[in-house]
């Protein structure tokens, strides 16, 4: 099975409100990660909490990616938000 496949399979094993449900918890378990980093006051702590922030952050995208199955294709939306973004920088 590729990414896609098993992806697939996931949300038709557990369902699509069980998989917005996860993730949703995924994203708020990021968010907690990136708080605490900010609170981090050792060099040791920074690097633990990178290391967890890259786990949370794998963890979202898979559900992003779930989400896209779900919901649908994201480019056009991601594409004129970025080219909001590039304007705004360009007037800043």
């Amino acid at each position: 099975m590729n990414r896609t496949e098993i992806l697939q399979e996931a949300i038709k094993k557990y369902g699509v409100n069980n998989q917005c449900d996860v993730c949703i918890e995924k994203m708020s378990e990021l968010t907690k990660e990136l708080l605490k980093l900010r609170r981090e006051s050792t060099q040791a702590g920074f690097q633990k909490r990178r290391e967890n922030i890259k786990e949370e952050i794998a963890d979202v995208q898979i559900m992003l990616d779930q989400m896209r199955i779900i919901f649908g294709d994201t480019f056009e939306q991601e594409e004129f938000k970025v080219n909001r973004l590039k304007e705004r920088l360009e007037r800043d």
